[in-house]
């Protein structure tokens, strides 16, 4: 075969052999070109501590052993309080964000100080943007106040909203008129309302304080704490069957949870209110402004757990600790001894510091003493806040002393005043 033969044939697998390459090149190259846009790209939000952020009412800037122990999550504003309105955590606790459906709390609270849940109401106009949450309601239908404050509640129903203002207040702005007033009441000084759905719009805004604060006095009320620990609902009223399901999607997932309200819009972001209870600890959680729905769930859950992991009931003081001795008066040398009258059980913030004890007893008692008697105080604290106080008891009986024994103690005395004994 002749050299040139030799080529013609060689020719298309070197074609081949060059093709291979350069598409293997490419190949690399594109990668290369990912990899790079994946560097240099925005990085995705990811969990952290701020300095701005608060434990217990002090920044994390401010004490640098905070930061290990503080709450590292990516939400723009939130807080966490106890069932008494002591704020463990919080992140822009002031800052007025947009507030979503969560606005609908309010709404209930107006709703149940004002109105007979029992009350029937005929449904009006409907007049819903495609985008708007809905229990379905049409026109003409007749239901009571209790089940449009479920399609509320439960459903987040913007149309139940509207039908409960219009039933309540005669008309929507009147309605959002008594929303405000209410939280003047409540001293939500960073919150107003514009309606009573939660829709954007100018002028209406909440902070994650006043929004926590805002759901520990909506659970006051029993209908309002059962509503929003309710998974489903059906309410069938005169004329058509309404299915409710939660928007909460962490009622019966979560040891101790009891729900409380969800919220999405555009301004705001993925909101919720959360509260949990586990023993004698209750917890509110808010979070404002995730970037996800699965992230606002998260988050809250994040935020609960740290809760209860650092807020927990704490044995304080136990019933028969010696405290000491007080001098019994009748006698001339006789003390008896004292103990804790009560054991005592208090949620402590461990991150609050450590917990002391003060105990103030009476210089003396006088006879008959009995066992249990008070004669003293004990109080417990963890830095200024007190977490209990009980009775400092006499730990014997010790009878009043016979007639014989206090003439005897009369001279005693003489005597111990003639040598300069103390006495």
């Amino acid at each position: 075969m002749t050299a040139s033969g030799t080529l013609t044939r060689l020719e298309p697998m070197l074609v081949r052999f060059r093709s291979a390459n350069l598409q293997r090149a490419a190949a690399s190259l594109l990668a290369a070109i990912l990899a790079l846009a994946v560097l240099l790209g925005p990085a995705p939000a990811r969990a952290a501590v701020l300095d701005g952020d608060y434990v217990d009412g002090v920044t994390v800037g401010a004490d640098a052993a905070l930061r290990d122990v503080a709450i590292d999550v990516y939400i723009p504003a939130g807080a966490l309080q106890t069932s008494d309105g002591r704020e463990l955590w919080a992140r822009g606790p002031e800052d007025r964000r947009a507030m979503a459906s969560t606005t609908k709390i309010m709404t209930a609270v107006i709703v149940l100080e004002r109105a007979n849940l029992d009350e029937i109401v005929t449904v009006g106009t409907v007049d819903l943007r495609p985008d708007e949450s809905s229990m379905g309601l049409r026109k003409g239908e007749r239901v009571t106040v209790r089940d449009l404050l479920e399609g509320m509640l439960i459903a987040s129903g913007n149309d139940a909203a509207t039908a409960l203002a219009q039933q309540v207040a005669g008309d929507v702005p009147s309605f959002v008129k008594l929303m405000n007033e209410k939280a003047k009441a409540l001293d939500l000084v960073n919150t107003h309302y514009a309606d009573p759905e939660g829709l954007d719009a100018p002028g209406h805004y909440t902070s994650a304080e006043d929004l926590t604060s805002l759901a520990r006095y909506a659970m006051r009320f029993p209908e309002f704490r059962r509503i929003v620990a309710t998974p489903k609902s059906i309410i069938r009223s005169d004329k058509y069957t309404h299915v409710l399901k939660s928007t909460d999607q962490l009622l019966g997932r979560y040891d101790g949870f009891e729900g409380v309200k969800t919220g999405n819009t555009k301004d705001a972001g993925y909101c919720f209110v959360a509260a949990a209870k586990r023993g004698d600890v209750e917890l509110y959680a808010t979070v404002l402004g995730a970037a996800t729905e699965a992230g606002r769930f998260g988050q809250a859950l994040k935020v609960i757990e740290w809760g209860f992991a650092h807020y927990k009931t704490t044995q304080v003081t136990t019933a028969g600790d010696h405290l000491g001795r007080i001098r019994v008066s009748d006698y001339l040398e006789r003390t008896v001894a004292v103990e804790t009258g009560e054991t005592t059980s208090t949620p402590v913030f461990d991150i609050a510091g450590p917990v002391r004890r003060r105990v103030q007893l009476a210089a003396d008692v006088a006879a008959p003493v009995k066992r249990g008697q008070r004669v003293g105080t004990v109080t417990m604290f963890q830095g200024d806040k007190l977490l209990a106080q009980v009775p400092a008891v006499a730990s014997a009986d010790i009878p009043a002393p016979t007639f014989g024994q206090r003439v005897a103690f009369f001279f005693g005395r003489i005597w111990n005043w003639v040598i300069g004994k103390k006495q």
